[in-house]
């Protein structure tokens, strides 16, 4: 067994004998080097175990590595089992040097990636301790799916960013959800155009070097290209008329033997360009199937019949390809006495993103019938502010669990932006937490995974262990924890939760008066915590040493919640103001002061018009690290929206103000959308 630590100094070496290793080996050297400063050369050898005092990253092929494996307790049967084979890792750390070993590039990779989190500060260096890890996978397949096709569309550099990072948990799947943002050749009419000269659409040559890329980090790229529900962006042209369901609707018509004419065409483009064995079919939320062109064959065959079918079409259409299709397993799951007919290398993706007791009754009715399974978890982020991390982490514990209880494949924990403005870099919480999950067997803890979150994605505090001893705080746990009581306090009121459309409501009118005095009490605490945050990532920004540029996304998060707060009160004040102004007619001094409450420089009504576009500012620079330009003007709008109406209510007591010093008579507040008589 090793003893004492290795100490990392200026003369040691990374040592690798495979060059497929060399990726994993740089991001080691990445990490230590951003760290103390510290630039550690990556050396090849011809055989392993490593040279004494240096990082040796190896491949248990080697058989004077097996050999001193076995004499330092890992029995030969330890690293034979058929789920270590694929991915799995040994690890045996001492002051005599490091061996990360594996059977395959992939567990080198994942050992390394676990290497880099047991590295701790020893004065100006780092040190790693004594110890021996065997260490492999739970789940074959831990995805991530990013809707891509509802507004924001990733750059090529996000997209890297993105598969970097979701590779250091060890992620291996990445689920592109594309619908319209391929560049298809043979539908010209349907990919986004850009501004300025930006092409948003992912372009064959960009397809080609993400795949490369992805390769690197042992990431493979899953598209899911729509062919039933999800497909708007096509069938709002009247091209295609005559194959949607409904005029202009979202679901491809299989009545029509076009339909499946235009599929062939865009999987002749799409297919080939991702090498992976998985492609993603789609086929979720079919509501509009049975309204239109296919009714009266629905109403002969039955819908679950027409449904499934269109299913065949798809597979044997995708047959020359020789992928496994996924398909969204909602609106098949209604139809369990049909799920036999449906070819078994067809892969379910069974979705549920509230939090619940159990999903078994999701997952069983297709491994009941000899189906294989990729369950999918979310991580709450769509229409809201920030994502709703407390309902995200008890969906993806229990789901994964479930998962796990019936031999799923795998899972792909997903984000969707229905609303086309959520930020991406808002739900590293929930896909780091998926990560782990789906690595670990049975139920992962999430207070565990709060307390030790700081260190793994942050490297703040130290490790864990070295947190705990000095009892000092986790401040992106605390940081999240309040983000997310926005969402609990507004929830305790039976009110909706901490979402874009509250914040974009108008709350000058009798709907939006009313919604924000139910609102009002919970404001107090929700501001408290969002301006804690605030202040803790202010304070603790310098200490970050891994993925600081996720922090901004954080920060606008926070201060969002704080303008939401702030309207919720100010909503409430301006309408008490002006009332007592109203009520108080005769006393112009008390008039005068109300007003000034409202309109003045420092007024309620020009503080919320100063918040939103100040906000407006922010989210242009954080879609900007993420995004292209595309769709962008769509978002900005609404704040100039709703800056524009803080403005025209200005401009209304502004004139009710002149109108009060000619005539000594205010306008009714109603009249001015004042609706909240105290």
């Amino acid at each position: 067994m090793a003893e004492g630590k290795l100490v990392v100094k200026a003369s040691t070496s990374i040592v690798i004998s495979n060059s497929e290793d060399r990726v994993a080996a740089a991001t080691l050297q990445q990490e230590i080097q951003d760290r103390v400063g510290i630039r550690l050369a990556i050396e090849v050898a011809g055989s392993a175990p490593a040279i004494p005092g240096h990082i040796s990253l190896a491949r248990l092929s080697d058989r004077g590595l097996r050999e001193y494996l076995e004499s330092q307790g890992v029995q030969p049967n330890d690293l034979e089992s058929k789920d270590f084979a694929k991915q799995g890792y040994v690890m045996i750390a001492g002051k005599s040097g490091v061996i990360v070993a594996g059977t395959t590039g992939q567990g080198v990779f994942y050992g390394t990636q676990t290497l880099r989190q047991l590295l701790h500060q020893e004065g100006k260096s780092l040190a790693i301790p004594a110890l021996m890890i065997r260490d492999w996978p739970s789940m074959e397949l831990r995805g991530v799916s990013d809707d891509i096709s509802r507004g924001p569309i990733p750059t090529l550099d996000y997209l890297k960013f993105q598969i970097r990072t979701l590779a250091e948990y060890k992620v291996n799947l990445l689920g592109l959800n594309m619908e319209n943002v391929f560049d298809f050749q043979s539908q010209p009419i349907v990919p986004p155009e850009g501004t300025r000269g930006d092409v948003p659409a992912l372009t064959p040559g960009e397809v080609r070097e993400l795949v490369a890329y992805a390769g690197k980090y042992f990431i493979t790229l899953l598209p899911e290209q729509q062919a039933f529900g999800h497909l708007h962006q096509f069938l709002k042209y009247e091209i295609y008329s005559d194959i949607a369901e409904t005029p202009h609707g979202h679901v491809l018509t299989p009545s029509n033997s076009k339909s499946y004419e235009l599929i062939r065409r865009v999987y002749e483009e799409v297919v080939p360009l991702f090498p992976g064995p998985f492609f993603h079919v789609g086929a979720d939320e079919t509501v509009e199937l049975g309204q239109g062109q296919t009714k009266s064959l629905v109403d002969k065959e039955g819908l679950g019949q027409v449904y499934l079918e269109h299913l065949q079409q798809l597979f044997e259409i995708m047959r020359p390809y020789h992928k496994r299709l996924l398909f969204w397993g909602d609106i098949a799951l209604k139809y369990p006495e049909l799920l036999s007919k449906l070819p078994k290398d067809m892969i379910a993706v069974p979705w549920e993103y509230n939090a619940q007791p159990s999903y078994e009754n999701i997952i069983t009715p297709y491994t009941n019938t000899g189906l294989r399974v990729i369950i999918a978890p979310g991580v709450s982020n769509w229409g809201a502010i920030w994502p709703d991390f407390d309902v995200a982490f008890h969906n993806i514990r229990d789901f994964v669990r479930d998962g796990q209880k019936h031999q799923a494949l795998g899972l792909l924990n997903t984000i969707w932006h229905d609303d086309g403005e959520t930020l991406t870099d808002m739900t590293w919480p929930g896909l780091v937490f998926g990560a782990a999950a789906g690595w670990q067997p049975g139920t992962s803890d999430i207070d565990i995974f709060k307390e030790s979150y700081d260190w793994a994605f942050y490297r703040m505090n130290g490790s864990p262990e070295e947190s705990e001893k000095a009892g000092s705080d986790s401040i992106f746990r605390d940081v999240i924890e309040n983000l997310d009581r926005s969402h609990t306090l507004l929830a305790a009121l039976k009110v909706d939760k901490a979402s874009n459309e509250r914040f974009w409501s108008d709350p000058f009118t009798s709907g939006g008066s009313t919604a924000a005095a139910k609102a009002l009490p919970a404001t107090h605490d929700l501001r408290l915590s969002a301006e804690h945050a605030i202040e803790s990532l202010g304070r603790e920004r310098r200490a970050v040493q891994l993925h600081r540029e996720t922090l901004d996304d954080l920060r606008f998060a926070a201060w969002r919640l704080d303008a939401l707060g702030m309207k919720i009160q100010f909503t409430s004040e301006i309408n008490h103001y002006y009332w007592d102004a109203y009520q108080n007619q005769s006393d112009p001094v008390r008039v005068q002061q109300d007003l000034d409450e409202i309109i003045d420089i420092n007024g309620r009504l020009e503080s919320l018009r100063d918040a939103v576009t100040q906000l407006k500012t922010s989210y242009e620079q954080a879609w900007a690290r993420e995004n292209h330009p595309y769709w962008l003007e769509n978002v900005l709008v609404r704040y100039d929206h709703l800056a524009s109406e803080c403005q025209a209510k200005i401009v209304a007591v502004q004139d009710a103000e002149r109108a009060y010093d000619a005539t000594k008579v205010l306008p009714a507040p109603e009249q001015l959308g004042f609706f909240l008589k105290p």
